[in-house]
């Protein structure tokens, strides 16, 4: 083990604040962005790469540290649609005119040859994402009215992807997400997601792909909380001087396109999902009380 890396960060950040009391109404509203693009300028005398993460107990590499590269990027096979018929497969040659993925049959992916050696190898593999965010955002609103207030809170990102390891092809009889249901049936069914066999000559799901690789941008409305207070002037009678009622919601809304449980799987997973539990949406209910 040894401190030998070099990591260049670079990027801008923005905070902006603004606050005013028009008729009574109070607010402070304010919003940070920052964009961040991070790369390796070094790993140690002749060494180009390290390897990072693995999955299933077959230790599939997905991800590494390369020079040049994002730390901890996504490694590994593009795909490029699914065979729809045999008539494909056979089209999909080497200068020789032989199948380059001979082992495939109809609704098996079709993997792109990077290296043009006329075969799918291990060299075929290469940066298929990237875990950290370019874009991060947050944005707060503190407003009164009369007796009422009202807090806002919401928080984001964008440009990461996320690896879903949740698909675990070593266990052939477990449950699979939802989505397995838009699965290739037949020809012209999609292009998107390989038949289920477990009979996998292809190596459909026994392959690090970008079949595993989403989009994990989101935006979440992280806490909204409403309150009253009681008019001073009557709880004098009472003895108390403040008496205030709120409601309050977390995790009420998140606007994603990743298919996962939760696009917040936090950072010591370095963007590997592997069935992290979802934050729960729950709701609070309170007073506060001065005497």
């Amino acid at each position: 083990i040894g401190n030998i890396a070099t990591l260049d960060n670079k990027g801008l950040e923005l905070e902006l604040n603004y606050n005013n009391n028009s008729g009574g109404f109070q607010y402070e509203i304010g919003g940070n962005i920052s964009y961040n693009k991070n790369e390796i300028l070094f790993l140690g005398n002749d060494k180009e790469f390290l390897t990072g993460q693995t999955f299933s107990p077959q230790g599939l590499e997905i991800t590494r540290i390369s020079l040049g590269l994002p730390i901890g990027y996504f490694y590994g096979y593009q795909t490029d649609g699914i065979f729809q018929n045999q008539e494909e497969i056979l089209a999909y040659a080497n200068e020789e005119g032989l199948p380059i993925q001979p082992e495939a049959v109809p609704g098996d992916f079709r993997f792109k040859d990077i290296n043009g050696n006329g075969e799918i190898d291990p060299e075929d593999r290469g940066m298929i994402g990237d875990p950290t965010p370019t874009i991060t955002y947050g944005f707060t609103a503190n407003m009164s009215w009369n007796n009422f207030d009202l807090l806002l809170f919401g928080q984001g990102v964008a440009g990461n992807d996320i690896f879903k390891a949740t698909r675990r092809f070593d266990l052939q009889q477990a449950n699979l997400t939802a989505d397995a249901l838009d699965r290739w049936t037949g020809e012209g069914t999609t292009d998107a997601y390989p038949r289920l066999s477990f009979n996998d000559a292809n190596d459909n799901f026994s392959r690090s792909s970008d079949f595993y690789v989403e989009d994990g941008s989101f935006l979440k409305l992280k806490t909204l909380q409403i309150g009253y207070s009681i008019a001073p002037a009557l709880l004098e009678k009472i003895g108390m001087t403040k008496l205030r009622f709120y409601v309050s919601g977390n995790n009420l809304l998140t606007f994603t396109k990743y298919s996962g449980y939760d696009p917040e799987i936090g950072g010591g997973s370095f963007g590997v999902d592997r069935g992290f539990y979802p934050q729960p949406r729950f709701y609070l209910f309170g007073l506060n009380a001065s005497f």
